[in-house]
């Protein structure tokens, strides 16, 4: 995988903010511990309720006191409720019972080592920039540290105070405490943060250079690479497009990759960084010779005009490490898409895309007319699903929709045999391989591939392997590629043999080795493998069990009509 210089320190850590909304230096909601009660997100009123606002009648003046020590007693309650669900022993839930208020029930949390004072908290969150001082770190480093920063701070920041308020805070604070630290979140914030904390970072950190502090040699430049060439590739459908644009800072180059998925949207799907631009372009070309994959060369304002478009779509993030690279690098994506030249024309291929999805019929890879894959297809595959090497055969017949979608086919597949889904899986077709995304393993999203794409035609076949350990690999043909039947659901099962082996016991040789125990009371394992199985006898469990109605009632759930009567 290519490296993306994540500092997972600081991405891990619980950062307590002070901000307006959050003067005693109190997480702010939504990030307590899992398990606990947010508590209120109200802050304590920094003002007596016996000062009384100006033009308020007798009246009006009381409801309002009233309305403070209500807010105050909800402030206590949830504090308290939230720490006794953290498990916090009884001496402390006695300093909230004793408080006078939210904000002296905070004072003395913070005294008793529960909660961080307000400096600790400051401390904290500059100690993340501690890396930067280090002699060696370069632009692409902090810029790098600086939008991991800012995404953890905008997932942080309370939700009644903006961004660019909580970082203006944050600035004055920073200022004050006046460390090396400190001078790093100024400067990056000047070259990357918000366009309303440009110019207050700037400026105090120059006060800080002027009162002493070194600057920093990565400063120079910051946020300003010089743009190269941009590359990519789509595949055969035009479903998903993965287009790299390369940057230098001097001549330490790196390159910037977007996934962008038309099925989802046209939105970007995954970007992340890498500082191997040419590995990056070897891979590609590779990946294009192997699959049929169309791969080119970009100008950097066509880069631009593609990039301009996909960033103005929704974003469209489907696997854990692709939420969280987008909430990463999606602000760097921008600023980059920025450098390029401006006034680019979008590649014709796609005034013929349209707006998302595929054309239907298009030419599958092998010169054929593929089923349409579009979100409307009424064709159906019926595909045969073999367990590789049972003896006797282990088989289930399904009639699926054509436009299933990978990741669903998984489903299906584990309902029609009656897998558990409790362990990793991966489709391998003749373009790629398909499961949980993983740049190591060289794992695509099965998210948004679809059957029509990866084994359109009669006679394609696909392998299913579930389970890593145990190795249940499954031999998928297309069988026939039809019309859908007037108001039948799918998908359906229509004919099978055999029943499923029970998980974990061992693949298809350590389940023979279980069928013989089994078959063999005598057998000095017999009675443990009974009690492994939770059986009473060996005649609860029969392997030639098989009930293609009671199959498809286990599909039902992930079943739909594809045309009406």
């Amino acid at each position: 995988m290519a490296n993306t210089r994540r500092i997972k320190s600081k991405r891990n850590s619980r950062l307590t903010l002070v901000s307006p909304a959050n003067p005693a230096g109190t997480n702010p909601a939504g990030t307590e511990p899992a398990g606990t009660e947010p508590a209120s997100a109200e802050p304590a009123s920094a003002e007596p309720a016996s000062i009384q606002p100006a033009g308020t009648e007798p009246e009006q003046q009381a409801e309002l006191v009233q309305l403070d020590e209500l807010a105050e007693l909800e402030q206590l309650a949830g504090l308290r409720r939230s720490l006794a669900a953290a498990g916090a022993p009884a001496e402390i839930l006695a300093l909230l019972d004793n408080a006078a208020s939210a904000e002296d029930a905070l004072d003395q949390l913070a005294q008793a080592g529960v909660l961080p004072s307000p400096e600790e908290s400051l401390n904290g969150l500059l100690e993340s920039f501690e890396p930067l001082l280090e002699p060696g770190c370069d632009q692409l480093s902090a810029e790098l540290s600086g939008f991991e920063f800012l995404s953890v701070i905008g997932q942080m920041a309370p939700a009644d105070v903006g961004l660019p308020t909580l970082l203006l805070e944050l600035i004055g604070q920073a200022e004050g405490q006046g460390s090396g630290e400190a001078l790093a979140m100024l400067r990056l914030l000047a070259a990357i943060g918000p366009a309303e904390v440009r110019e207050p970072a700037q400026a105090a950190g120059d006060r800080l250079v002027s009162a002493g502090q070194t600057d920093l040699p990565w400063t120079a430049g910051l946020g300003q690479p010089k743009p190269g060439k941009c590359f990519g590739y789509r595949d055969d459908l035009g479903a998903q497009q993965s287009l790299a644009m390369t940057f230098s800072y001097g001549r330490r180059r790196h390159a910037v990759v977007v996934l962008i998925d038309h099925d989802l949207g046209g939105g970007v799907k995954d970007c992340f960084v890498s500082d191997s631009p040419d590995w990056i372009r070897s891979r590609y070309r590779a990946e294009g010779s192997r699959a049929g994959l169309e791969f080119r060369d970009y100008q950097p304002a066509e880069a631009r005009a593609i990039l301009e478009l996909a960033l103005g779509r929704q974003p469209c993030p489907v696997e854990p490490d692709q939420v969280e690279d987008v909430a990463c690098y999606l602000g760097l994506l921008r600023a980059r898409a920025e450098l390029l030249p401006a006034g680019g024309q979008l590649p014709s291929r796609y005034a013929s895309r349209g707006a998302a999805s595929p054309a239907a019929g298009r030419a599958s890879r092998n010169g054929r007319r593929g089923p349409a894959s579009g979100p409307g297809s009424r064709d159906v595959h019926r595909v045969k699903i073999t367990l590789r090497g049972a003896r006797p055969p282990i088989w289930r017949r399904l009639e699926v929709p054509s436009d299933i979608t990978v990741r669903r086919l998984h489903d299906v597949i584990q309902q029609a045999f009656g897998w558990e889904d409790s362990h990793l899986w991966v489709f391998s077709a003749p373009d790629g391989e398909y499961g949980i995304a993983d740049r190591e393993l060289g794992f695509r999203s099965a998210a948004s591939r679809k059957l029509a794409a990866v084994a359109p035609d009669p006679g394609d076949r696909v392998r299913y392997t579930y389970d890593f350990g145990d190795g249940w690999e499954h031999d998928i043909v297309v069988e026939d590629v039809r019309p859908a039947e007037p108001g039948v659901a799918y998908p359906r099962c229509t004919a099978g043999r055999r029943a499923c082996p029970p998980e974990d016991c061992g693949g298809i040789w350590g389940y023979q080795e279980l069928l013989a125990v089994l078959a063999d009371p005598g057998d000095e394992q017999h009675a443990d493998m009974l009690e492994w199985l939770g059986l009473e006898s060996a005649a609860e469990f029969d392997p030639a069990a098989f009930d293609p109605d009671e199959t498809s009632r286990a599909l039902a759930p992930l079943a739909r009509v594809l045309v009406k009567r």
